[in-house]
């Protein structure tokens, strides 16, 4: 159990510290670089709401692995109130704000690594946050 909260707190922190880099990253951005890697700076024109979502979709995700262990899929969902075990397949409350016009609710694992997937209700862009908390716009295809 202690370690469950040692995990849940380091994943909170570093969601947070994730947060905090954006933020720093706010700037106009005509002397960052573009390409592979420079997408983290466009999200700077998202909204915090929009960011906060992302963050808190990450979150629970992180927070049910820490405590259920390896896991293949999570689905995150706006219409169950509690954590739900369905057909081996776990479905997590989430409610994400307005400022998301909708998200990608299956969360694929895979080696502990994920991205949770939204659309921006403001900018229409698609943007994907890792486990890690680094968030860049999805490939477009």
């Amino acid at each position: 159990m202690k370690t469950t909260f040692i995990r849940a707190g380091a994943v909170v922190a570093l969601v947070a510290a994730g947060m905090l880099g954006l933020s720093a990253c706010g700037g106009d951005g005509a002397n960052s670089p573009s390409g592979p890697g420079s997408s983290q700076q466009g999200a700077g024109q998202e909204s915090e709401a929009f960011i906060a979502d992302l963050s808190e979709g990450v979150k629970i995700v992180n927070d049910q692995i820490a405590e259920v262990g390896d896991l293949d899929q999570i689905m995150l969902a706006s219409d169950v109130k509690q954590p739900t075990q369905k057909y081996g397949l776990w479905v997590m409350p989430y409610y994400p704000s307005e400022a998301v016009e909708k998200y990608i609710s299956t969360i694929q694992i895979e080696d502990g690594k994920f991205v949770v997937t939204a659309t921006s209700a403001e900018t229409g862009k698609v943007w994907q946050m890792d486990q890690d908390g680094n968030i860049s716009e999805a490939d477009k295809k």
